[in-house]
């Protein structure tokens, strides 16, 4: 990686551990299983939907599809134009189409909360055999439609529901969100700093107090603060957001808000002597002068993990977790930032990437970090 730490690597990659793990995760319960008769994907089979967060065994887990395996995408943005979150999805399934010979199906892009049931059961109907959705608000309605789907498999991104066809992928984005709160309180000169968010949403919020936590391991004092828009697509809310928050002296700004990251960072650029730090994709062209870097998601190689086992018929839905120890999730800094980041505050970051990932530093959000 450029302009980085020695152990911080860029790659959008994982690493063989993780593709192992995934691998593990979603091996067959039970050594000559075998999966009873099943109807065709696009057809429901009735079975009771069991309360989120649980996992059911009653009904086998599905075989490997017979011809040409069919993808489908439900997103909460534009592939097109969220390139920080919905864009790495769709990377994903490309990712897929590309390597494993697969038929991409048109995302299902922004659809709103209550459609998203009726949008996953859609493309399970068409005849889907493995369906991505990319955000953990989605979890209650993939938890709602895999019992009427059972030769699909579902995926979804931060969940907690647990099927035979319902797979949670759980990435620990605290782990390199702590590393860029303590390069955001390091860095900061008014010892204050914050955090632009969307939709409030557990896997976000989470991810900042994490970022708060690291902060407070630099510089004890620092004020963090955390806000949400509660609309990803609205660059002008997340840029007047970000303004106001800059208007009170903060001088360090994460955000994940998705394509109102672009908003923060316009709001950065207009102000001398404040710095930006992006999310989930490397953001290096976003205020490139005034950029930290980016905490990282590797998110299309684990969508090529997930289809690999899908496609050999190797899924159990057990939850795959990955985080620093994986290279799954990473901190990158942006070799275009114009400043210097100080050669101790960069060695400090090193010893703490090395022992979140060794498991000796507890990144797990603390209710009272942010404010």
């Amino acid at each position: 990686m450029r302009a980085s730490l020695p152990a911080v690597r860029s790659r959008r990659r994982l690493a063989p551990t993780l593709l192992f793990a995934a691998a593990a995760a979603l091996l067959p319960l039970a050594a000559g299983c075998q999966q009873e008769a099943a109807p065709s994907p696009g057809a429901p089979v009735g079975a009771a939907s069991p309360g989120a967060g649980t996992t059911d065994a009653s009904y086998p887990v599905p075989r490997a599809p017979e011809g040409t395996m069919k993808v489908g995408l439900i997103t909460p943005g534009s592939v097109a134009t969220d390139k920080a979150w919905s864009g790495l999805a769709y990377e994903g399934v490309k990712r897929i189409e590309k390597e494993l010979g697969a038929e991409v199906t048109p995302p299902v892009e922004g659809p709103e909360p209550a459609a998203v049931a009726g949008a996953a059961r859609t493309l399970a109907q068409g005849g889907n055999h493995l369906i991505f959705l990319h955000g953990s608000e989605y979890d209650d309605a993939a938890a709602e439609v895999a019992p009427d789907f059972q030769k699909t498999t579902f995926v979804v991104i931060g969940g907690r529901t647990e099927k035979p066809n319902l797979t949670p992928i759980e990435f620990r984005s605290g782990e390199a969100t702590y590393l860029a709160g303590m390069l955001a309180a390091g860095m900061s000169k008014s010892g204050k700093i914050a955090c632009v968010g969307a939709a409030e949403i557990p896997i976000v919020r989470d991810s900042f107090q994490s970022f708060a936590k690291g902060a407070k391991a630099v510089k004890p004092g620092v004020d963090v603060r955390i806000v949400f828009t509660g609309d990803e697509k609205d660059v002008s809310k997340a840029k007047q957001q970000t303004q106001a928050l800059l208007s009170e002296g903060v001088d360090v700004v994460m955000h994940n808000a998705n394509e109102g990251g672009k908003g923060v960072a316009q709001a950065v650029t207009e102000k001398p002597g404040v710095a930006f730090i992006g999310a989930n994709s490397d953001q290096s062209d976003l205020a490139t002068a005034q950029n930290l870097g980016s905490f990282i998601l590797d998110v299309p190689n684990a969508y090529l993990a997930a289809g690999k086992v899908v496609k050999e018929g190797k899924g159990t839905g057990k939850k795959v977790a990955a985080g620093l120890a994986d290279r799954a999730v990473y901190f990158k800094y942006n070799p275009g930032f114009a400043g210097t980041i100080p050669a101790d505050l960069k060695a400090k970051i090193a010893q703490a990437e090395k022992d979140i990932a060794a498991g000796k530093v507890d990144t797990a959000p603390d209710s009272a970090a942010g404010s």
